[in-house]
C-alpha cells in the first residue's frame, strides 16, 4: 500500500458563545484536515492544530507531496521522511503541526485497513472508559456568567472542570476564582488556565492568592519560552503546574522534565509530532514519575486519536473534552461519543472512528 494524494481542508466554524482567554480570544474555530488517499482505496483522516492557514499552506506547497509514494504502514519511516530528512531541521512550530497530521492520518489507515481500532495498534486496549474534563469556562466581565456556565456543566455530570482566566491582575481575577470554587462546590476539582499570560511575579502572587480555593493544576501559568522561569515558579509554590500544549517533540519535554518545570505534561498529538511522537513522551513522563493529560482542544478528529491513545497508554490521565458546541466535533465522529458520570466510552470502530462526510464539507469548508 502507498500513499496517492493528500487533500487538505480549512474547515471553519463560527462561535456561538465568547472564548476569551489571558491573552485576548477569537471569534471563529478554525480546523486543517487532511484527508490520505492511498492505492488501495483506504483513506484516513488526520489534523494538525495551530495556525491554521499555515499548516495548510505546509501541507499544500511541501509535506503533502513528501508523502506520496510513502507505505502508510510504515511509521516511522514516514516520520523520519517528514520531519528529520530535510536539510534544516524543524524542531518547532507549524511544520511539525502539519507532519503531526499526517502521521495521524496514517494510523487511521493502518486501522481501517486491519479492521481492528487505533488503540490495539498502540498496545491494545488498556482502559475502556476514560475520565473527562470540561474545559469551556472563559473570561466573562461579569463573574456571575461563569458562574452559570460552571453550573451548567456539573449538571451533565463532569466532576472537573476548567477555567480560563487572567485577563486582569491576580488581585482583581480572584473574584471569578472565588465565585467558581463557590458555585462547583468542593466535591468537583477545579482548574485554572492562563494561557501563558501572566509574568513569573504575577503566578506566584496568583498561586500565593488562590491556593485557598484547592486549585486541581494550574495550566500555563507563564509564556512557554520560560522553561527557566516555570521551573523556580513550580519550585516556589503548592499548586501543581500543567504544561505542554505548546512543547513540540520528546526533546521538548525532556527539557521540562529535567528542569523540574511541571507536575501534569500536556502534549497535542496533532502539535507535538503525532500519535507516535506522543506514545514517546508518555513513556518518558512515566520514567520521571509525570501523569500526562493531553492537550485537546480542536476536531472531532483530534478528539479521537487522544481517546485512542490514553484507551491504550498507561501513563495518561483525564481527557480534555470541549463542551461548548464552538468545534466541529462530534459531526467528525462516526458515531457519538457515550459519556456517563463524566467517563467516556472507549468506541471500537476501525481506525480512529471518524470521517468527513460531504454535508460537513459544504457546511464548514472555507472555499
Amino acid at each position: 500500500m502507498i500513499i496517492t494524494a493528500v487533500k487538505v481542508f480549512l474547515l471553519q466554524k463560527q462561535l456561538t458563545s465568547s472564548m476569551h482567554i489571558s491573552r485576548g480570544g477569537f471569534s471563529v474555530r478554525r480546523h486543517v484536515i487532511v484527508e490520505v488517499h492511498t492505492d488501495e482505496g483506504v483513506t484516513g483522516l488526520g489534523e494538525g492544530v495551530g495556525n491554521a492557514r499555515l499548516i495548510k499552506a505546509i501541507l499544500e506547497e511541501q509535506m503533502g507531496q513528501l508523502s506520496i509514494g510513502l507505505n502508510p504502514f510504515d511509521i516511522e519511516t514516514l516520520r523520519h521522511k517528514l520531519i528529520d530528512s530535510q536539510v534544516y531541521l524543524e524542531r518547532k512550530g507549524s511544520a511539525i503541526c502539519a507532519a503531526s497530521a499526517i502521521e495521524m492520518a496514517c494510523w487511521d489507515i493502518k486501522g481501517k485497513a486491519l479492521n481492528i481500532p487505533v488503540y490495539q495498534l498502540l498496545g491494545g486496549l488498556y482502559q475502556d472508559k476514560i475520565e473527562a474534563y470540561a474545559s469551556d469556562i472563559y473570561w466573562e466581565d461579569d463573574p456571575a456568567d461563569m458562574s452559570k456556565n460552571a453550573i451548567r456543566i456539573i449538571s451533565k455530570g463532569f466532576r472537573t472542570i476548567k477555567a480560563h482566566v487572567g485577563r486582569k491582575s491576580p488581585k482583581l481575577d480572584i473574584e471569578r476564582v472565588k465565585i467558581l470554587r463557590e458555585s462547583i462546590g468542593n466535591d468537583v476539582n477545579l482548574m485554572i488556565d492562563l494561557n501563558g499570560g501572566y509574568s513569573s511575579l504575577e503566578a506566584y502572587q496568583a498561586a500565593q492568592l488562590w491556593e485557598q480555593f484547592n486549585l486541581m493544576w494550574l495550566e500555563e501559568p507563564l509564556d512557554p519560552n520560560q522553561v527557566d522561569a516555570l521551573s523556580d515558579l513550580r519550585s516556589r509554590i503548592r499548586i501543581p503546574i500543567a504544561a505542554g500544549e505548546n512543547e513540540f517533540r520528546l526533546h521538548g519535554f525532556k527539557e521540562l522534565f529535567d528542569k523540574n518545570a511541571v507536575d501534569i505534561a500536556m502534549p497535542d498529538i496533532a502539535r507535538v509530532g503525532g500519535i507516535q511522537e506522543t506514545r514517546n513522551i508518555c513513556n518518558l513522563a512515566e520514567a520521571y514519575g509525570i501523569p500526562v493529560s493531553p492537550h485537546n482542544f480542536s476536531s472531532g478528529i483530534l478528539l479521537a486519536a487522544t481517546i485512542h491513545l490514553q484507551a491504550s497508554t498507561p501513563n495518561t490521565t483525564l481527557l480534555e473534552y470541549d463542551t461548548s458546541d464552538n468545534a466541529i466535533y462530534e459531526d467528525l465522529l462516526i458515531e457519538p461519543l457515550k459519556i456517563e458520570g463524566g467517563y467516556v466510552t472507549v468506541p471500537s470502530h476501525p481506525g480512529l472512528g471518524v470521517e468527513l462526510r460531504k454535508d460537513i464539507l459544504e457546511r464548514y469548508a472555507v472555499k
